[in-house]
């Protein structure tokens, strides 16, 4: 009978030192900084992505060899998207924006999957998106009438604005929260009365008003969305390469 006790009690024991292996939570994986493109920066280390997709006008790409942050920030920006996200490992969505309804932040141990291009890489999770964004629009967009939110189309040939400071300046902000607000209000302490919002994140200013050689189209074209203050909904922010324009007359 003691050898019996003997082997029931370390069998429990076992057991027991089993369970608190299984129950103990493992060390977060570490991952290199990522090498990130010039003029991009990360926005959301980590966030949550939805089956609708946290980028407005998305394009996914699967990368099942190839993908790291930066191969998708140069697939993106070759493509002239302004956000590149990567998610799952072999997943790079890029996109014009953000949700009008506002992202949420993932702690970062959730970005927990190697990138299949580089496995000392996070790139994203299951559900997760790593955000980046161009902070540096360096293509003039094109103008649209004043005091309304009507859209014109330019090309570096034809600025909205006539190019160069001190006559014309670009801005961007921390938020795009209220982004026709901040970039009205922007301008104004500046001293220009003409301001201009781009693809949901640029602001430009101009002391003079519009280039000439501005090309006017269909509003329908501003399509790109800020989020307002919680419980009011969205506004329309102007496009890529289309600039909505207003002159401040307060």
């Amino acid at each position: 009978m003691p050898t019996i006790s003997f082997t029931t009690t370390s069998t429990a024991t076992t057991l027991l030192l089993l369970g608190l292996l299984l129950t103990s939570p493992s060390p977060a994986r570490a991952f290199d900084p990522p090498p990130i493109p010039l003029n991009w920066t990360t926005q959301y280390p980590c966030a949550i992505d939805t089956p609708a997709r946290v980028l407005t006008g998305v394009s996914t790409y699967l990368l099942p060899a190839s993908n790291t942050p930066a191969a998708c920030i140069a697939l993106c920006d070759a493509a002239d998207f302004t956000y590149a996200g990567v998610e799952y490992a072999d997943e790079c969505h890029c996109g014009t924006g953000l949700v009008s309804t506002g992202v949420e932040s993932a702690p970062v141990a959730e970005c927990d999957m190697g990138c299949t291009g580089d496995a000392d890489l996070s790139c994203g999770g299951a559900w997760r998106i790593q955000v980046r964004i161009l902070t540096l629009v360096v293509r003039c967009s094109l103008c649209g009438p004043v005091l309304g939110a009507q859209c014109s189309v330019l090309d570096a040939r034809t600025p909205a604005f006539p190019p160069g400071a001190p006559t014309t300046v670009h801005h961007t902000f921390p938020t795009n929260l209220d982004l026709v607000s901040q970039c009205i209000d922007f301008c104004q302490h500046a001293g220009m009365p003409w301001a201009g919002v781009e693809d949901a994140q640029d602001c430009q200013c101009s002391a003079v008003g519009y280039a000439s050689g501005a090309v006017r189209v269909d509003e329908s074209q501003c399509n790109s969305t800020c989020p307002l203050p919680p419980g009011e909904g969205n506004e329309y922010c102007g496009g890529f390469q289309r600039l909505m324009v207003y002159e401040y007359q307060g």
